[in-house]
């Protein structure tokens, strides 16, 4: 199967923000911010709340403004027309940028979010393919090859 592709920015910016506020690491330090709240308060010390909170404002802000920075960067690889080519063994992808190959057993997970197909790879990147890429006479036997080679979550 083979299926050409080019990601709309606004779905690459669906996309970033929903991975980016999935982080779990996201809410731990959230919850870290919590506690560090509570205490400050009940101890009338609230200079920790600026040692809590300000990094945690910078760190959401910093993930905003790259996701719109990178959004208007045309040589994004996520941006760029590709070509998913869907073989027995393998992925390939190819972009004007580059050319790449990946074993399916190197996928650790599959789902869909924000219109895409988001295939998680074990080195923790990932493959994006919007679902309007994908003819709607092949969607069911698209799904069911990923359902074959990849676990879903």
């Amino acid at each position: 199967m083979v299926i050409n592709s080019t990601m709309p920015k606004s779905t690459y910016v669906r996309l970033s923000l929903l991975l980016f506020f999935q982080n779990k690491w996201l809410y731990i330090y959230l919850v870290i911010c919590g506690l560090i709240t509570a205490y400050a308060i009940s101890a009338s010390n609230y200079g920790l709340l600026f040692v809590a909170w300000v990094p945690y404002i910078a760190y959401l802000a910093l993930g905003l403004i790259t996701t719109l920075r990178n959004s208007n960067n045309d040589d994004l690889p996520f941006l760029q027309p590709t070509r998913y080519t869907f073989k027995k063994d393998e992925v390939t992808t190819k972009t004007p940028q580059g050319e790449g190959t990946f074993q399916w057993n190197e996928f650790v997970q599959w789902k869909t979010m924000a219109d895409c197909y988001i295939l998680l790879h074990e080195k923790n990147f990932i493959l994006a393919i919007p679902k309007d890429s994908i003819p709607a006479r092949e969607v069911a036997s698209f799904e069911t090859m990923l359902a074959e080679k990849i676990p879903k979550v």
